[in-house]
């Protein structure tokens, strides 16, 4: 990226074959860094950035005073947010599928609301503080111009590819879209960090230069990805989303106060890309470390958030940056109204779709029996209704219009919804 843009990068490396610590001497994801590189940009910076913290503390203030939203930890999400996948290739290089696509956005909707496969593996002493934020995060369906639309994007450029001109070029409006930019190297070729992203800006937002960058060989799991199934790296969407909700690093200002603006983040060391284990750094300012923690730096160990970073996320969801991405009215225009997932807690149904995008006919198949499919279209229009009685279905999309259609499945206890794509 040009250096006029301030970002918070994470390390990540291409290659598993280096030693267990690398040192993140020099790279510029610290608060001061991240500041400077505010005022690079924006001479009024700070001062945007003193008002949203003076602000994220009065409204933690009063949302501790009146008591947080009672909501069962798997319940249907509160905020939804629109996203837009930018993914830039140089012909088959760097031009993953859309089911790996999907895959990077599953792995962040699990992550937020707790249903990552080793939440119940986290540490007992942080049981008390482990939370979820109740989020969603949505794949558009109507573009800016009220188009269907994947919400995936396609641009062959060999120079996008490894982030080499200015990717905003390409920005949906960000008062609506939570834009992210899929080059494969985010640094050039080979790019030794993954990812990096904003802190809320309305300055940036209303320049269309918000979002989060992340190589796309590491974005969810498919063929164009170097993770294996269920490696814990992918979380690092997870933790560039933190920093675009607001959340610093656990381990920013050392043992120092303020640390990361969190009272129930123990203060740790850090700053170190740690390739194995959880407790790194474990009792370095004398308390144990919440080494099991998004926003650390132990690429192989993201299990959860605290109490008090959701509710730093929720405040930051609140910001003027923010607020008008989950509107009710900016989910109607983005075609994210309907598209609320339920995720029942431990995956307790499975809905298998082939092909997706589809043509003339869609395969279903399932974990447990089904009782009954419903597809709506954009408009929320029932075009389909059957029952079922058996753990595959075939739909025939011969007649369907090209678009984004919503599939509904039920079951005896619990309800599954996504996005069936028609070409």
């Amino acid at each position: 990226m040009k250096t006029i843009h301030f970002f918070t990068p994470v390390l990540f490396l291409f290659s598993i074959q280096v030693n267990a610590q690398i040192v993140s001497e020099g790279i510029p994801c610290s608060d001061a860094k991240i500041k400077a590189r505010h005022l690079v940009d924006d001479p009024n910076a700070l001062t945007e950035i003193e008002a949203n913290e003076k602000f994220t503390q009065k409204f933690i203030e009063n949302l501790i005073l009146h008591g947080r939203n009672s909501r069962s930890h798997d319940s249907t999400a509160q905020y939804v947010i629109p996203v837009v996948l930018h993914v830039f290739h140089n012909g088959d290089d760097g031009k993953i599928t859309y089911e790996q696509a999907q895959s990077g956005m599953d792995i962040l909707n699990s992550d937020f609301l707790g249903l990552n496969p080793d939440w119940d593996d986290v540490d007992p002493a942080f049981d008390a503080v482990k939370s979820s934020l109740d989020i969603q995060f949505c794949l558009a369906s109507i573009d800016p111009d009220g188009n269907p639309t994947t919400g995936v994007n396609y641009y062959e450029d060999s120079l996008a590819m490894l982030n080499e001109v200015d990717l905003f070029d390409y920005a949906w409006d960000n008062f609506s879209y939570l834009n992210i930019y899929l080059p494969k190297y985010t640094g050039g070729e080979p790019s030794l960090f993954t990812a990096y992203a904003y802190y809320p800006s309305i300055t940036r937002v209303e320049n269309n230069l918000d979002g989060i960058f992340y190589s796309s060989i590491r974005w969810g799991y498919g063929d164009h990805s170097e993770l294996e199934d269920g490696q814990e790296w992918a979380s690092v969407g997870t933790h560039e989303t933190g920093h675009w909700l607001n959340l610093l690093h656990t381990f920013e200002n050392g043992c120092s106060a303020p640390g990361d603006y969190v009272s129930d983040t123990p203060p740790t060391l850090g700053g170190t890309i740690e390739l194995d284990g959880c407790f790194n750094y474990d009792e370095s300012c004398g308390v144990s470390t919440n080494g099991e923690n998004y926003m650390d730096y132990n690429h192989d160990c993201k299990k959860m958030f605290t109490q008090g970073q959701v509710d730093r996320m929720t405040a930051a969801l609140n910001l003027p940056a923010r607020n008008n991405l989950w509107s009710e009215e900016n989910l109607f225009a983005t075609g994210c109204k309907e598209s609320f997932v339920s995720m029942p807690k431990n995956n307790i149904h499975e809905v298998f779709v082939y092909p997706n995008p589809a043509t003339n006919l869609v395969r279903f198949s399932f974990n447990q029996m089904p009782s009954r499919i419903i597809v709506f279209n954009s408009v929320g229009e029932v075009i389909a209704d059957e029952k079922l009685d058996d753990l595959t279905f075939e739909l025939n999309t011969h007649s369907y219009g090209k678009g984004v259609y919503i599939y509904q499945v039920n079951f005896e206890n619990g309800t599954i919804q996504n996005k069936l794509i028609i070409q």
